[in-house]
């Protein structure tokens, strides 16, 4: 049985990613889609059907009507410990 890492988290911007975006969602998951991914920390690419972390970004916008920007990255599980260090603060 496998674990799972689903959890609300703030973090700082993950590398080349400008101010301002943080990261709020990690779960672990595997899809039955047969696509691939490019690993945002290793960049090896990750078949989607194996299992990764679905690592959901929120930027806020300055207008109070403007909804927030989202963006997602795919994270290979053998990066797990790379992922934590993005979420550590300064």
């Amino acid at each position: 049985m496998s674990q799972s890492r689903t959890q609300r988290v703030r973090g700082r911007s993950p590398p080349d990613r400008e101010d301002g975006w943080q990261v709020t969602t990690v779960p672990r998951r595997t899809t039955n889609d047969s696509g691939a991914a490019v690993c945002a920390v290793t960049g090896a690419t990750v078949p989607l059907e194996e299992t990764h972390y679905f690592v959901t970004l929120r930027k806020p916008t300055p207008g109070r009507h403007q909804p927030p920007e989202f963006d997602h990255l795919v994270v290979a599980e053998g990066a797990l410990g790379e992922l934590d260090e993005w979420l550590e603060d300064d």
